[in-house]
């Protein structure tokens, strides 16, 4: 079960600033939102003129198929099997534990609070491989796959890089989790909704992976800035996509989201530009972040950084933020985590010194 309650994030998730903002008692635009993580340099120019112009066509209803979005996905990513688009990963995650055989889940824990809340939904047993702090929550994979022999799993869920802590797994050392899924009988389900954010990130992506049990969940939301409309897919074998098809509301994805999915993937040049300028945003912040007495830095890999705090506890330290109009995620309701641990996304550099000053107001 998750740990711990949290009044400023009652849906287990970051991007709650109306919620921040009631109980701070100020506006949602007076608050600089660090819980969720999202691509500080916004959407893609000429997405909102797209948009706009595509307004006309709400009067119909939405492709079913998302038939031109599937193809634009298929353009761009080249994947081996077959995708679904979806009213962001969320849903997908939610789909596939109604529609794959039954059986227990298991979870590398911390990482991302959905699969948890996914499974139990769909009546589905979560049993938990607990990563070490020791070594910095790295997955040790012959540990992980001893569990999933041990419990034959018929799902196993894996972040990568992982949601709180930003570690990555190369492409075989999730490739060899993959085949101890297969060889206990299980799926593998890998969501790369951050992947992206890394400059080598075509070097550690299943899209292109042939392995059957191999499932890929892919976000659209972070890296184009879009969560207010939704959107990402998943790539999977034929049997799969189309199990969970039968289960999907046939027009969750609307048609705004699906028109800027198709403009955002024309252009690959956003994402180099984006792992480029957020690379640089997460470095610089880091070292900042250092330099402040009471914080344990995890070096970021994506878009957001890991932090502990040795001084104060995590809802606490949050509470004290957003006294300075800043909402930051408190991972105390992640399984496997203390409440002394938070996450900050990267933001721009002005945002990013104001995140700065406000820690070093409030750390004693």
């Amino acid at each position: 079960m998750e740990t711990g309650e949290n009044k400023l994030h009652p849906f287990g998730h970051g991007g709650d600033i109306q919620t921040a903002a009631a109980y701070a008692g100020v506006e949602a635009g007076d608050i600089l939102d660090f819980s969720a993580n999202i691509n500080p340099l916004g959407p893609p120019p000429g997405l909102f003129a797209h948009l706009t112009d595509s307004l006309p066509q709400i009067e119909a209803y939405p492709d079913p198929s998302c038939r031109r979005l599937s193809q634009a996905i298929l353009r761009r990513y080249e994947p081996a099997g077959e995708v679904l688009a979806g009213n962001g990963a969320g849903e997908l995650i939610y789909l596939l534990m109604r529609a794959l055989p039954p059986g227990p889940v298991l979870l590398p824990v911390p990482t991302f609070t959905l699969y948890e809340r996914a499974a139990q939904a769909a009546g589905r047993e979560v049993s938990c491989h607990f990563l070490q702090q020791e070594g910095r929550f790295r997955p040790e994979i012959p540990a992980l796959c001893a569990d999933i022999a041990r419990i034959k799993p018929a799902v196993t869920f894996l972040c990568n890089p992982n949601n709180p802590t930003g570690v990555f797994l190369s492409r075989e050392e999730v490739l060899s989790v993959g085949r101890a899924c297969a060889k206990a009988g299980g799926y593998l389900v890998v969501d790369e909704a951050f992947l992206e954010f890394l400059p080598q990130w075509q070097e550690l992506t299943l899209l292109q992976s042939k392995q059957d049990n191999i499932i890929v969940l892919c976000s659209l939301t972070k890296m184009y800035a879009i969560p207010g409309l939704r959107l990402g897919f998943m790539a999977a074998q034929q049997s799969v996509v189309a199990a969970a098809q039968k289960l999907r509301d046939p027009w969750s994805v609307n048609h705004l989201a699906q028109e800027a999915g198709r403009y955002v993937l024309q252009d690959a040049g956003y994402v180099r530009r984006t792992a480029e300028e957020v690379g640089k945003l997460a470095g610089s912040l880091a070292r900042r972040l250092q330099k402040i007495p009471g914080l344990d830095v995890f070096l970021p890999s994506a878009n957001y950084i890991f932090l502990g705090s040795k001084t104060v506890a995590s809802p606490e330290l949050q509470r004290r933020l957003l006294q300075h109009n800043i909402l930051v995620r408190d991972c105390g309701n992640y399984q496997g985590l203390e409440q002394r641990f938070i996450r900050v996304a990267v933001r721009s550099a002005e945002e990013n010194e104001s995140l700065l000053s406000a820690l070093q107001a409030v750390m004693p």
